[in-house]
């Protein structure tokens, strides 16, 4: 109860403050302009070996594919992951849980490495479902990407479009 009461807290208190917005992102359903920073600076470090930290076209799709995942969350879920990312946002929470007293924008690869160990670390059970949770929607991410779903060996299933039975599916159905 403690830890969900200072979350919203410190999550009202960064909405409130103006150091988060409301809006998404331009190119994004969910994900605000904040937050977008704040993934694209953790990448890297969560996909060490995977994705190089100037890997932009790698990171972006892996941003893409975070934005999907999160629009299919349900609203609860979405509402405690912006939460989450209101205290990685908001400048002192940032500092004092992460370390990162700058912006996420300005967050070299070992910035990103220490903050997620400090977040991993932490005593405070909050910060490591925080961790947790941005570490497996990054992975998620990650490889739910096409090309890169193929480098673990496992092909994810396929779409298949539902046929009436009896039905001719639609490619053989057209002249």
């Amino acid at each position: 109860m403690a830890g969900a009461a200072a979350l919203s807290t410190m999550s009202a208190g960064a909405t409130l403050s103006g150091c988060t917005s409301s809006s998404p992102a331009a190119g994004m359903k969910q994900l605000r302009p904040e937050d977008v920073e704040l993934i694209r600076a953790l990448t890297p470090a969560v996909m060490k070996g995977k994705i190089a930290p100037g890997d932009t076209t790698a990171i972006d799709q892996t941003l893409q594919s975070y934005d999907t995942l999160m629009d299919d969350l349900s609203a609860p879920v979405v509402a405690g992951l912006r939460q989450a990312f209101d205290v990685l946002n908001f400048g002192l929470t940032r500092g004092l849980t992460t370390g990162q007293w700058s912006a996420w924008s300005k967050a070299s690869l070992e910035d990103a490495e220490s903050a997620l160990a400090r977040l991993r670390q932490s005593s405070i059970g909050l910060l490591n479902a925080i961790y947790a949770a941005m570490i497996r929607l990054i992975i998620s991410a990650y490889y739910l990407v096409p090309g890169n779903a193929t480098a673990t060996g496992y092909m994810p299933p396929q779409k298949v479009a539902s046929v009436a039975p009896g039905a001719a599916p639609a490619e053989e159905a057209a002249p």
